[in-house]
């Protein structure tokens, strides 16, 4: 399973883009064609996000501007025995507003051999948690 691509740390991006407020914990609803679930993400200020709800996943987030952001997450796909069946490849765009953001992106599911399988649009309405 690929990482996710890699942004430079805070330090480094301070004086080109402005650093938005998405640092922190968030609980958001996930809108699929099919399906609405919840799902919690931590952002850090040093870049690296989380997924922290199903499978989980790993990734990164970047400013794109005073109040905007986007962010990756490869998230890996087990089945009922623990075996590995693939990943899906998160990718968002985001803008924060106040104590929220929204996102939207697609979503790209890859199967344990690398085979991408599906595209997936998926919009992310989230809140401040914490």
């Amino acid at each position: 399973m690929p990482l996710p691509r890699t942004h430079p740390d805070r330090e480094d991006r301070k004086d080109r883009i402005p650093w938005p407020a998405a640092a922190g914990t968030w609980r958001a609803l996930v809108r699929r064609p099919r399906e609405t679930s919840a799902s919690t993400f931590v952002f850090t200020e040093r870049g690296a996000a989380l997924l922290l709800s199903g499978t989980a996943g790993c990734g990164s987030w970047s400013a794109t501007g005073a109040s905007a952001f986007s962010y990756r997450i490869s998230e890996p796909l087990w089945d009922a025995d623990g075996r590995f069946r693939g990943w899906v490849d998160i990718d968002q765009t985001a803008v924060c507003r106040g104590a929220g953001f929204t996102s939207c992106g697609v979503s790209r599911v890859h199967d344990a051999h690398g085979v991408l399988r599906y595209r997936v649009p998926v919009a992310v309405l989230a809140r401040r948690w914490g």
